[in-house]
């Protein structure tokens, strides 16, 4: 009986994770940072709630394996979406980098001192 009562509270807290990795997945999407970070806060609070359960067999409980086996499809999107977030910011940064040493010091046509800024954001040296 007891067994059975866990089972219950597993999925709940396993279908109230999947919710929060789908919000964290829109908010990923949409670039929304500070939201992402929330997220991640409270998808900490879930692991440790689940960590309590560990060594519980759920094994048998199909709903609950088909949640998990969803959460990990959510939970490796996410992944992707921030690696990719990563790599555009490094790209971007890098971008920026080269911009801030593409400055040229040159005199006007009227003789007068000149800073020039170079600034490209896509590579264009072909």
């Amino acid at each position: 009986m007891e067994i059975v009562i866990y089972s219950h509270e597993i999925v709940s807290l396993l279908i109230s994770l999947r919710k929060l990795l789908q919000e964290e997945k829109q908010a990923l999407l949409h670039n929304h940072g500070e939201k992402v970070a929330k997220l991640v806060e409270e998808k900490k609070d879930y692991i440790e709630k689940l960590a309590k359960y560990k060594g519980i067999g759920i094994e048998s409980n199909k709903k609950a394996m088909a949640l998990i086996e969803d959460i990990n499809a959510v939970q490796e999107t996410n992944l992707l979406l921030t690696e990719q977030a990563m790599s555009f910011q490094s790209l971007l940064l890098e971008s920026i980098a080269q911009n801030l040493q593409n400055m040229s010091n040159t005199y006007s046509q009227n003789g007068k001192y000149n800073s020039e800024n170079n600034i490209n954001l896509l590579d264009q040296s072909v």
